[in-house]
């Protein structure tokens, strides 16, 4: 017999609840839930459903609601002396974990055959936890809230590991997620080769999309850290170097890790090895950023026009630096003045004859194309340059890109005049000797940092300060804008001039779509970058490193085929996540609790809304809800 409710749950913000909902047919159905009221993130009060109790039963409910109100103050609830007929019932909210976002990574890394892959290249004796397993879990920490290897030990306790992973939070633990690391490592080549194989098999890619990025180190580095400046501006970190290689969907093929002291030249002979090793590629054309080409380099992408194979290099697309747009395809410079010095409201009759002076036509919206075809670029005026080979070029000028880069050059003028100004300031009231040396470099690192060395001259004038007892020696700095190199500067704004194999059959307009399409490697490194949190990194050796790396490709690969998968079903929804970032956040709603009721364990989910249904439905995995109910029938003991 039941002699009171004891509630070991602080209740002092639960209270029970009854909705009421209308069928079709006009019949209305009661239900009884429990409710907690909580507060988010920014502050806003909010009520969360702890349990869905079934159907509406007045003796539950009520002796429910006696039992909150009662635990609420800080009583005992004791049965009615009359010895009359009531009905209790001990219930115990144990845990409240993350499952839906965890659980939709979990579904695809499993779906894509990433577990498998993993097991087939690891012979391993039985255990709790398998390296797939800790892998998996890894992805789905960096997928849902990247952070470091001591991060996960925290979340993986605040997810719902049993139900999603198969194992418990202790089984996780730090020991033994740096040994699966280690494992990693050594079968990290045998993985990608097996990716990529999946990857292939869904479709031979048209395009192979090639680029460099950078990580630093806050502690460590290994073998392949140097000190430099990062992309991201930091003057001297200890860095590496990654190249991503992803098809036109931005599905990770191949990626590795490089010394961090590099000239991006050097990268792209081998990786255009690596492409000509697979049949699957011989079609797809290779296109990489402007830094990578060099003289040398389009001669082995060229190779020899009549043969195939080795010696009959590569389709590819690129661009060349705008400084080298003369010398590879010959251009009336006097036509691309005038075009460039249109002032910002010129109209589009003015423009387009403007575009055609220089044999341009109207391409699309504010973009302007030339087919030039097959070209041979003049002999370079150094005598140790390369001559360039024949290659199929086209030109295209972007309005809106040209604004964007004058508008941004601006403002890098406008900073160094601001920050020379303030110097000066400085320099005038110094305290001690300036010399002109240190002034110079402070300066020149400056116009170095803003790219802007060669668009400025500069000059220093020494004069004296009165001091107290002696005269200061000190410095003034004058930079003046070079107008033969502004001018140089500002006639190829918006002006690209793509190159690619003689061979390469696009059209114009195919080209210039796929080159500008290349963000999509772009992007996959601004996700792993900033959403997946690649940098900095905290690693000492290059295992642990690759590992690292290997991870957050892993899960690009993971939000790469969510988002995909959506896109592909994405009809019947009025509405849907921009990225697999914001689709996950979504569905944080979507918990597991674990209850005890009478002593018995119990577990249910919280209620989904109908666009979590309708977006789970679009990826497949409507399957995840259908594994716990929401809605628990809770047997009630008679006093």
């Amino acid at each position: 017999m039941t002699t009171g409710y004891d509630c070991g749950y602080n209740t002092s913000a639960m209270y029970v609840r009854v909705i009421s909902q209308k069928a079709k047919s006009g019949h209305v159905r009661k239900y009884t839930q429990i409710v907690k009221s909580i507060r988010r993130a920014d502050g806003t009060p909010t009520n969360k459903v702890v349990a869905h109790l079934g159907a509406y039963d007045p003796v539950l409910t009520a002796n429910l609601k006696a039992a909150f109100k009662a635990a609420g103050s800080g009583r005992r609830l004791e049965p009615s002396a009359s010895g009359s007929r009531e009905l209790f019932v001990d219930l115990e909210i144990s845990e409240n974990l993350t499952y839906l976002p965890a659980a939709l990574v979990s579904h695809f890394f499993r779906g894509f055959g990433i577990d498998d892959l993993i097991n087939d290249h690891l012979a391993q004796p039985p255990r709790a936890a398998s390296t797939a397993t800790v892998l998996e879990a890894l992805v789905a920490h960096r997928c849902v809230e990247p952070g470091s290897k001591l991060a996960f030990q925290g979340w993986i306790k605040r997810v719902a590991a049993n139900e999603v992973f198969g194992v418990t939070p202790a089984r996780l633990n730090n020991t033994r997620v740096h040994r699966a690391l280690d494992e990693l490592a050594g079968i990290e080549d045998s993985l990608q080769e097996g990716i990529a194989n999946k990857i292939i098999a869904a479709g031979h890619p048209r395009l192979l999309y090639l680029d460099l990025t950078d990580t630093w180190f806050e502690a460590g580095g290994g073998p392949l850290a140097r000190r430099g400046r990062t992309k991201q501006g930091h003057r001297s970190k200890w860095k590496i170097h990654i190249a991503l290689m992803v098809n036109e969907q931005g599905l990770p093929i191949r990626w590795r890790l490089l010394p961090g002291a590099l000239s991006e030249t050097t990268v792209l002979p081998e990786w255009l090895q690596h492409v000509k090793e697979r049949s699957c590629f011989d079609e797809a054309i290779l296109i990489f950023d402007r830094g990578m080409p060099s003289a040398e380099n389009f001669q082995k992408l060229v190779g020899d026009e009549s043969l195939k194979g080795d010696d009959g290099g590569h389709l590819f697309l690129t661009s060349v630096k705008a400084d080298m747009i003369a010398a590879y395809a010959g251009i009336d410079h006097s036509a691309l003045d005038d075009l460039q010095n249109l002032p910002d409201e010129t109209l589009r009759d003015e423009m387009v004859a403007a575009c055609a002076a220089v044999g341009m036509e109207h391409f699309a919206a504010e973009t302007y194309a030339r087919d030039l075809g097959v070209v041979t670029p003049s002999k370079p005026r150094a005598k140790r340059s390369a001559q360039p080979p024949r290659m199929r070029m086209y030109l295209y000028f972007n309005r809106e890109i040209q604004q964007a880069k004058r508008t941004g050059r601006q403002e890098k003028i406008a900073k160094v005049y601001r920050f020379v100004a303030d110097l000066n300031r400085e320099l005038q009231h110094a305290q001690q000797p300036r010399k002109a040396e240190p002034t110079r470099r402070k300066v020149t690192r400056m116009l170095e940092k803003l790219k802007l060395v060669e668009l400025f001259k500069l000059e220093l004038t020494p004069f004296s300060i009165k001091g107290r007892t002696k005269q200061i020696d000190s410095q003034q700095v004058t930079v003046t804008l070079r107008d033969d190199i502004a001018r140089n500067m500002r006639r190829y704004d918006g002006i690209s001039l793509l190159v690619g194999h003689p061979k390469l059959n696009m059209t114009l307009q195919e080209a210039v779509t796929a080159y500008r399409q290349k963000n999509v490697v772009e992007a996959d490194f601004r996700t792993i970058k900033s959403v997946l949190k690649l940098r900095p990194t905290f690693h000492w050796t290059e295992e642990k490193i690759r590992s690292h790396v290997t991870i957050c490709v892993l899960a690009l690969l993971i939000e790469r085929l969510i988002e995909e998968k959506l896109n592909q079903n994405r009809a019947p929804l009025n509405d849907y996540p921009g990225s697999a970032e914001a689709l996950l956040s979504h569905f944080q709603e979507v918990s597991i609790d674990r209850l005890r009721i009478d002593g018995r364990a119990r577990t249910a989910r919280t209620e989904a809304g109908d666009y979590t249904n309708m977006l789970l439905e679009a990826l497949g995995a409507k399957a995840l809800l259908d594994a716990f109910p929401a809605t628990l029938k809770i047997p009630v003991k008679t006093l």
